[in-house]
């Protein structure tokens, strides 16, 4: 845990590692294009008009720099061989992701086809060729991609912010990870439904130890770590 904190959390990425993600960021920033968004969760707190620039989506969904470097950081860290993603949205996490190791096999779910298909363009556009993505509601994408055989290292979930769903999503992670496998969870901190969901994670006897950073949710399901929950300032 010492060398995880050191190697992941406290550790700063150069810049000419990430810099190509962060300049397609601010281009997305931008964007003064409208699409048309198909929630299937919980939605946007700030805005619920199905049309919305792509602009304000990317400010609001994607995560920021120091949180997708966390994530890159997290990825070179663990070298997970294969990794899942839920909540793909324009795909500027999942490009910190694949940027991580270029050797992982990712799979990114998405519910929003027009969000989707930005998302692909992007990674077309960063030569990332190591994502697949899976477009529709989580309900049957889920069932029929989740190969319960193979073990997945890494889970970064940032769907349906709700409840019931992000314990759902978390009891379906354990059935494809091994006590090699890390999973985060976004916003756990979102709403009181998110949190009492953060709660339930951390009480599970299948989980050694978690990291809370308020923002983000990291959790260890190896045995040789000891069972505590960390609270850390980043």
């Amino acid at each position: 845990m010492y060398s995880f904190s050191a190697n992941v959390i406290y550790k700063r990425t150069p810049k000419e590692e990430t810099g190509e993600i962060n300049n397609l960021r601010s281009k997305l920033y931008q964007n003064n294009q409208y699409i048309t968004i198909k929630d299937f969760g919980e939605g946007s707190a700030i805005n619920k008009n199905k049309k919305r620039k792509i602009k304000d989506i990317a400010k609001n969904s994607s995560k920021n720099s120091k949180y997708g470097e966390l994530l890159f950081r997290l990825v070179q860290f663990s070298e997970p061989k294969s990794m899942i993603e839920l909540g793909t949205s324009f795909g500027i996490s999942t490009c910190y992701l694949a940027k991580g190791n270029p050797k992982a096999n990712i799979k990114t779910f998405e519910g929003c086809p027009e969000s989707a298909k930005i998302a692909s363009d992007n990674f077309k556009e960063l030569n990332i060729s190591n994502i697949n993505i899976i477009v529709g509601d989580f309900k049957n994408t889920l069932k029929d991609n989740f190969n319960l055989n193979n073990k997945t290292e890494l889970i970064f979930i940032d769907g349906n912010h709700n409840q019931n769903s992000t314990i759902e999503y978390f009891e379906l992670s354990l059935k494809v990870s091994n006590t090699k496998t890390i999973i985060v969870f976004d916003d756990i901190h979102w709403s009181s439904g998110m949190e009492k969901a953060w709660e339930y994670i951390k009480k599970s006897d299948k989980i050694t130890a978690t990291i809370d950073l308020f923002f983000i949710g990291i959790v260890f399901l190896d045995p040789k770590l000891s069972k505590e929950d960390f609270i850390i300032r980043f």
